[in-house]
């Protein structure tokens, strides 16, 4: 991350991307600057009770307040559902414990010194295609979208500085892909962490589920003949996924992130051949700012 010792104005915003196994924040400036030693992580469990999730976030708000700068503001990137604009998760598959409540209020009350910093939510899929667009491999692009990959598939898109999001904040549902049919399930069936496992301990049943994604591209990029078909494979259907995706939305460019998205090249080809658009292909790129980028995007609300 590009670190400098001071803000660039007064008001630093105070990043939260609350993850699904981590929290992680940083100070950042007006300028995309990091306050040197803001930066901040810490594990969570997403089965957790309140008091050990709001506890995390205090910790992090803590280590944000003893740098001493002034904060302008806190942001915070989530997944859904959540009512983004009145600050409220929705979420009962994890982070049950917070259902219903607001996260400002019960922070506030826990410190009372930040009562008065102005909060707002974004979705972690909106917020890593602001990050890219503000200062990675989005910038300069009017048709935009973001393709995140993981333990699911989040996708983004936005024209002409407008988010295509519902009434409470998150992606649209004609933006959304991950629970549309595909093959004889639904798109997360076969673009997804557990997919790329599953097809690969189809081939080498001795594979650990513990070794992840990573272990498999990990293997592919040694040679593994049975890893790289895997992975090509899943970059043909995130190609058949994403074709009436574009042929909808028609973007210039896609920037693909997640941790899957940290092995880009392993499906790349295989992607762009059986993505085919009604126009021009779209420029295909990994993202810039790894996994920091919703930081970035959270923090280019202001």
């Amino acid at each position: 991350m590009n670190t400098q010792d001071d803000n660039a104005r007064s008001g630093a915003v105070l990043a939260i991307d609350a993850g699904g196994t981590s929290f992680k924040s940083a100070l950042i400036d007006a300028s995309g600057g990091v306050v040197s030693g803001s930066f901040a992580q810490y594990p969570v469990c997403s089965d957790g009770t309140l008091e050990a999730v709001l506890a995390t976030y205090t910790e992090l708000i803590r280590h944000a307040l003893s740098r001493g700068k002034v904060i302008g503001g806190i942001g915070v990137s989530t997944p859904g559902p959540f009512d983004y604009e009145r600050g409220i998760s929705l979420m009962k598959h994890k982070f049950a414990c917070l259902y219903g409540i607001s996260l400002k209020d019960s922070l506030a009350k826990l410190l009372p010194e930040i009562a008065g910093i102005p909060f707002w939510f974004r979705h972690d899929a909106n917020s890593f295609l602001a990050g890219e667009m503000w200062l990675g491999a989005g910038q300069g692009c009017n048709r935009i979208a973001g393709v995140t990959l993981g333990t699911g598939i989040g996708v983004s898109f936005c024209a002409d500085g407008k988010f295509f999001n519902n009434e409470m904040g998150s992606p649209a549902t004609e933006v959304s892909v991950w629970n549309k049919p595909y093959r004889d399930g639904i798109v997360e069936d076969f673009v997804s962490a557990r997919a790329l496992i599953a097809a690969y301990q189809k081939l080498n049943p001795r594979y650990d589920f513990a070794g992840g994604a990573k272990g498999i591209a990990e293997a592919a990029k040694c040679g593994d003949k049975q890893a790289t078909q895997v992975y090509e494979q899943f970059g043909a259907d995130l190609g058949k996924v994403l074709t009436p995706w574009c042929q909808r939305f028609n973007p210039e460019k896609i920037v693909f992130g997640g941790q899957i998205a940290a092995s880009f090249d392993l499906f790349a080809e295989a992607l762009r051949q059986n993505l085919q658009p009604a126009s021009g292909q779209p420029d295909l790129q990994a993202a810039a700012l790894g996994a920091n980028a919703a930081l970035f995007g959270i923090a280019a609300v202001r």
